[in-house]
């Protein structure tokens, strides 16, 4: 079998690419339906920090896209698209990449749920 690379979903004409965060947390919530506040309280019982708003956010767009529905406040992902996943990964692995942050300094991408400090090249300010 072959690995599925890209995971798109269509709303009418429109095409979305699901990856990272989208792509974690749709996959969590086709595993076990959870609401926004239990998500967040997942991902701090992990210690990963994480800004409410953003959960609301990613979970906005995935409905937007018809990945996930909301019932009475609680998320679920039906989509038929990840069916086809074949990559398997258990909830705790689930919320380490919906926690991962990816950054890049000098060029190179490293993921960590704490992004770096600011980076610059023109020496200390005010200088």
């Amino acid at each position: 079998m072959k690995k599925t690379s890209n995971i798109w979903v269509r709303r009418g004409l429109l095409l979305h690419r699901l990856h990272g965060q989208e792509l974690a947390l749709a996959l969590l919530l086709k595993q076990k339906p959870m609401s926004a506040p239990q998500i967040y309280s997942s991902l701090l019982e992990k210690e990963i920090r994480f800004d409410r708003k953003k959960i609301g956010k990613l979970l906005a767009d995935l409905e937007w896209w018809g990945v996930v529905s909301n019932d009475s406040g609680v998320y679920s992902c039906q989509c038929a698209v990840l069916d086809n996943c074949q990559e398997s990964y258990n909830e705790s692995q689930l919320i380490d990449l919906i926690g991962l942050t990816q950054n890049t300094v000098n060029g190179q991408s490293f993921y960590s749920s704490i992004p770096p400090m600011s980076v610059s090249s023109r020496g200390p300010s005010g200088a």
